[in-house]
């Protein structure tokens, strides 16, 4: 717990929050438009960012995540139930930090383990976020529950699933080169670790 809330007293996380809010926001809203559930849920490409992110950047990304999907919501689907999008993104970034650190003990280099790794974590997160998604929207009686479910969960899994391990390989080295990447033990063992198989 005392992780999540330290966050606020480091400059360096905040800044990663608040990259990650804008990013994942600005990833949200061109997408607005194409609504796969009108004035519910949109085509989400962008369901890679809290996974991405939260597994470089740990809590600071999950913030960021919540945050982000906030934000967006003001540009469309913004309801009641916006306050269970900030909690089931905050857990969708968070829970795939803590499972990606549970597991990986070497360098992100997203070799096949790490790829099994990432799409398990990418799932059970996935799952999370549906739930808290799709309770939000019955408790509020805007869509049934399995729907929503199913939507949030599919797009969720299928985008992050997909795109996250290409653009992990592709970024993990030049986001590290900033130092941005806080030290989270095993997350963050480029700096100790050779990228060796």
């Amino acid at each position: 717990m005392h992780e999540l809330f330290s966050v606020w007293s480091k400059t360096k996380q905040i800044v990663i929050v608040a990259i990650t809010a804008a990013v994942y926001a600005g990833t949200l809203i061109p997408f607005k438009p194409i609504q796969i559930i009108p004035g519910l849920t949109e085509l989400r490409p962008a369901s890679v960012i809290p996974v991405l992110f939260g597994i470089l950047f740990g809590p600071a990304a999950a913030w960021g995540s919540a945050i982000g999907n906030l934000i967006a919501d003001f540009f469309g689907m913004l309801s009641p139930a916006s306050i269970f999008g900030f909690v089931a993104n905050f857990l969708f970034s968070y829970v795939a930090f803590l499972l990606w650190r549970s597991f990986v003990k070497q360098a992100v280099i997203m070799n096949w383990k790490q790829i099994a790794v990432f799409e398990v974590s990418t799932v059970i997160a996935s799952l999370i976020c549906a739930i808290i998604v799709s309770f939000g929207v019955w408790v509020f009686k805007l869509a049934p529950y399995k729907v929503i479910f199913f939507v949030v969960f599919v797009n969720n899994s299928l985008m992050a699933g997909i795109l996250g391990p290409i653009l992990m390989k592709l970024l993990y080295k030049r986001i590290e080169k900033t130092g941005l990447i806080p030290d989270h033990g095993n997350v963050s063992a480029l700096r100790r670790f050779s990228t060796k198989v």
